[in-house]
C-alpha cells in the first residue's frame, strides 16, 4: 500500500530580496509567479515620516509555461498571504499598497482576486483601507488598498497621507 501524498497548505516560497524584496513560488502546473514589495518612498510626499517604509505590492505570473490564462488555484491565496506575513515580520513599520492594474481591463477580476488573498492574510493586528478613482474619459475604475500594522505608531498619520493621497489625485494634482 502506497502512502497518500499530504495535501499542501499553500505553495513553499523563497524570498530573493534584491531592490524590489522579491519572492518566488512555482506552483502545480508550474506557473511561477513573483511577488514584488517595491519601495515607493515618494507616495507620500516629501518628508513624510515612514517614506522609506512604503511599498508598492505587485503580484504578477513570471513565467507561463501553459500559455494559457493560469487556472483557478486554492494554493495560491494562502502562499500570498504567508508572503506578505513574512514582509511584515521583517518590518512592522512596512505600509503596502496595492494598485490594481487595469492594463487588459481585467482589473475587476484582480481587485476580487486580491480581496480573496487579502482575507488569507487578514488578521486582527492589520488594517486595510480601500479607495478607487474613476477616469472619466477611459470609463476605468482604480482600485487602490492600503495595508500596514494596527500598531505602527505612525498609523494615524498613514491614514490621512493615504486619503490626501487620493483626494489629490481626483484633483489631479
Amino acid at each position: 500500500m502506497s502512502e497518500e501524498e499530504p495535501l499542501l497548505s499553500r505553495y513553499n516560497f523563497d524570498f530573493v530580496g534584491g531592490i524590489q524584496n522579491s519572492y518566488l513560488f512555482v506552483t502545480q502546473k508550474q506557473i511561477i509567479y513573483e511577488i514584488l514589495f517595491k519601495p515607493t518612498p515618494y507616495l507620500f510626499g516629501e518628508g513624510f515620516v515612514l517614506s522609506d517604509e512604503i511599498v508598492e505590492l505587485v503580484i504578477k505570473v513570471a513565467n507561463n509555461p501553459t500559455d494559457r490564462r493560469p487556472p483557478l488555484d486554492v494554493l495560491i491565496a494562502p502562499t500570498v498571504a504567508a508572503i506578505i506575513k513574512d514582509f511584515y515580520e521583517k518590518s512592522s513599520l512596512t505600509i503596502t499598497i496595492f494598485i490594481c492594474d487595469t492594463a487588459d481591463r481585467r482589473h475587476e477580476a484582480r481587485w476580487r482576486k486580491f480581496n480573496r488573498w487579502y482575507e488569507y492574510f487578514a488578521a486582527s493586528d492589520y488594517i486595510r483601507i480601500d479607495d478607487s478613482l474613476r477616469d472619466k474619459k477611459e470609463a476605468v475604475l482604480y482600485h487602490w488598498a492600503l495595508i500596514a500594522k494596527n500598531d505602527n505608531p505612525y498609523l494615524r498619520e498613514v491614514g490621512l497621507a493615504f486619503l490626501d493621497l487620493m483626494a489629490d489625485l481626483r484633483i489631479g494634482k
